[in-house]
């Protein structure tokens, strides 16, 4: 014992000085970055115009809709780095650039195509290249139409590479670690440990590519995370509004959706990691977390490691559960199974294990508040789903859902819920209170009949349907099944309950299964139920039924654990991996066949309109992105300067004696205030398109700053769901170090 206490001392300080040396090793590169010194002049074009201090398309190319390299350039060696342009122009179409080099070392380069909005009139263009070029290349594209004109191109490098090969090595120094902590483990230890990494792995395997696969929402949470990395670049914690959403004008992701899992690859991205790096490093964690929660989840309902791994393969490779990673994109749905199991274990421990005490209670409290808290984490609509398998449940169970323990684990568990959750709950209920947005008109105004949208029931069994598709057509649909092996253990569950009584449990989760199925089917009366009961309005917010698919998984896993525990068939086990594994890689099959990949490195990359509207201020027009800052009865209104919460305006108002009316380029949500450099605050009104509109004083003259603050009941907020986890926390380290010092003295 005292050989191994010297050994992981001598690694633990050999880890802490690696660690350190690469943080050292990034910030000594980050000062003495190079320095470059590029005009505009260094840059050639056979079909520009030089007006107004800056290269306009000549007359041979304008709106001829030919696209064409308008300006390319410097033509001079760049060293081995990132970097980023600066690149001021107008253009009233979008245009594009792109860092390349001539000849082979163009394949040095690790960049996107940089978007030169129509809406903006500057972008911070980012790039990379692996190696020293000889000839470097920044080309500005021009797509054929509209007016188009270059003002100037500044070129710096940034800090992303030695920020990420830092994070890179301790990521390789901790890998390293948790080798060597592996071979010590004993061999069942290992098996298991291979087993869950070799899950892992599979599941993973579409992200082995160049690029990352497309989805149909992946670009609105490519966005989310942009805008949560350019808050936090800003100084702003946590993020609320993002104002690169909309080309600057503004919108609440993240106080109707919650970003708390996001931070992990914003982060990610603050460390110098590209768009899709980080995005990819986040699925992997997902799947990696969802095989570790499901592994210690089943093993603990079944009581069995064996059985549990298998369950964890079917859950962890469910058809579904990979059509919602890598063909629906659907983060925050795919994000939020990896917490059913954990709902499950929380339920099976309160309603069929046997258990006497507070520490009984306080146990599963913690548990049920982990699983719940998780999902709300992720996605409100799953929230919306388990909460309503939850209430079923307890229907069902009414006897035992009304025994004390029971309701002393529920009370205290919906407390704790609720203090971990109101850092979200409290903005989320303020706004949609408070805040006209079009999703609120929606759900309190609009019946949307979502039936149609339902499984069609022969795609239960169309297990070699693509796996990439759309909704509404049946042979263009995605994959929306929960997979052949959960499917037939399903079926040949039904058939042995003709001959063998395997018990209540057993038999709940067969009804449970049929009905999870058959509720995001197409045969479920979703449309009849909406037009004679309204309280089912609020269900069908979920959009669409196959959405019930992640509880028929849960169910259908649940089921086949038990199954298999039960059933002593030769060989079953063993055909029912194989099917798994089987499954898995020809849905990855099915991916690279008909799904396309895409590589992001940099916010200028993306458009920042690639979401939808449900979060609009009401009287706002979608399209109509006005970025610049407009003005009744004003000499001069002009940026200074964007944050995330800041828009810092110079206003100087005429010598007419009206109002001096101050409209700027952002939404009026709630929250903003108005103030000068004296610190006085003006009132804010609704101008054109909702947006924040002012009046100033006569002779005015000087800096207006418009401020996103979190009131003072959302920052309270915070601090309790804080205070409450840091107080969990404590808890647990207190009966975990209670528990070993027990084992010691026995």
């Amino acid at each position: 014992m005292e050989q191994r206490k010297r050994k992981w001392f001598f690694i633990t300080l050999v880890s802490v000085i690696l660690c350190l040396a690469a943080m050292v090793f990034a910030f000594l590169s980050i000062r003495h970055l190079p320095k470059y010194s590029y005009s505009i002049d260094d840059w050639k074009s056979e079909h520009a115009v030089y007006r107004d201090s800056g290269f306009s398309v000549d007359d041979k190319i304008k709106d001829s809709g030919k696209p064409t390299e308008f300006l390319w350039g410097p033509y001079l060696p760049l060293k081995k780095g990132s970097y980023t342009a600066n690149i001021h122009y107008a253009a009233s179409d979008d245009q594009f650039c792109l860092a390349t080099a001539s000849g082979g070392a163009a394949e040095l380069f690790i960049s996107s195509d940089g978007i030169l909005s129509r809406y903006l009139n500057n972008v911070s263009y980012q790039f990379e290249t692996a190696d020293d070029v000889p000839e470097f290349q920044l080309v500005i594209r021009y797509t054929g139409t509209g007016d188009f004109t270059v003002n100037s191109i500044s070129i710096s490098p940034n800090s992303n590479q030695p920020k990420r090969i830092a994070v890179e090595i301790i990521s390789i120094v901790l890998l390293t670690d948790c080798v060597i902590l592996f071979f010590e483990q004993n061999l069942e230890k290992k098996n298991t440990i291979l087993a869950l990494a070799g899950i892992t792995a599979l599941i993973s395997l579409p992200l082995a590519v160049y690029g990352h696969m497309d989805g149909h929402d992946l670009d609105v949470h490519l966005l989310r995370i942009e805008a949560i990395v350019q808050a936090l670049r800003s100084g702003q914690f946590p993020a609320r509004i993002s104002s690169m959403t909309l080309y600057g004008l503004g919108y609440p992701f993240s106080i109707y959706y919650n970003d708390l899992f996001l931070y992990f690859p914003a982060v990610l991205r603050v460390l110098g990691f590209s768009v899709t790096q980080a995005y990819k490093i986040y699925v992997f964690s997902v799947n990696l977390l969802t095989v570790i929660i499901s592994f210690c989840s089943f093993s603990r309902i079944m009581r069995e490691k064996k059985t549990a791994l298998i369950m964890t393969l079917l859950y962890a490779a469910a058809s579904y559960r990979l059509v919602n990673i890598y063909a629906r994109g659907s983060v925050g749905e795919y994000t939020a199974q990896a917490f059913l199991p954990l709902l499950a274990l929380a339920f099976y421990n309160i309603y069929f294990k046997e258990g006497k005490g507070s520490k009984h209670i306080i146990l599963n409290s913690l548990i049920l508040t982990a699983a719940v808290s998780g999902i709300i984490g992720a996605h409100i609509l799953t929230t919306i789903i388990a909460g309503f398998i939850m209430l079923v449940i307890c229907l069902v169970f009414w006897k035992k859902t009304f025994r004390t323990s029971t309701l002393l684990t529920f009370v205290s568990a919906g407390l704790l819920i609720l203090l971990v959750n109101l850092y979200f709950l409290v903005p989320f209920i303020d706004y949609y209170i408070n805040v006209p947005t079009f999703i609120r008109n929606v759900v309190d105004n609009t019946i949307r009949p979502i039936q149609k949208s339902g499984v069609f029931p022969g795609q239960l069994f169309a297990f070699f349907q693509q796996v990439n598709g759309l909704v509404d057509k049946a042979n263009e649909r995605m994959q929306l099944t929960p997979g052949l092996p959960l499917i037939l253990l399903f079926f040949a569950g039904i058939y042995r309950r003709f001959f063998v009584n395997r018990g209540r449990i057993y038999d709940f989760l067969l009804t449970f299964c049929f009905l999870s199925l058959w509720i995001s089917s197409d045969l479920f009366p979703w449309d009849w139920l909406l037009m004679h009961f309204s309280s089912w309005n609020f269900l069908a917010k979920v959009q669409f039924p196959f959405r019930f698919l992640v509880a028929a998984i849960l169910f259908l896993t649940l089921f086949a654990g038990l199954f298999l525990k039960l059933e002593t068939m030769p060989y079953l086990r063993g055909i029912t991996v194989t099917a798994a594994v089987l499954m898995c890689i020809w849905a990855v099959c099915s991916l690279f066949d008909s799904n396309s990949t895409r590589f992001i490195y940099d916010t200028s990359s993306m458009y920042p309109d690639m979401t939808k509207s449900e979060y609009l201020i009401a009287g706002a027009s979608w399209g109509n992105f006005d970025p610049e800052p407009k003005g009744e009865n004003m000499a001069e209104i002009r940026i200074l300067s964007r944050s995330s919460n800041v828009l810092n305006l110079y206003c100087k108002a005429d010598d007419s004696p009206e109002m001096h009316l101050v409209d700027a380029p952002l939404y009026n949500y709630k929250g903003y205030h108005v103030y000068d450099e004296d610190g006085r605050e003006y009132q804010i009104i609704n101008g054109e398109e909702n947006r924040i509109c002012f009046v100033l004083p006569d002779g005015f003259e000087g800096k207006t700053a418009v401020v996103f603050q979190d009131p003072t009941y959302w920052i309270a907020a915070l601090c309790v769901s804080a205070l409450t986890v840091l107080g969990i926390l404590i808890l647990i380290i207190v009966y975990i170090r209670k528990n070993c010092k027990t084992r010691t003295a026995a």
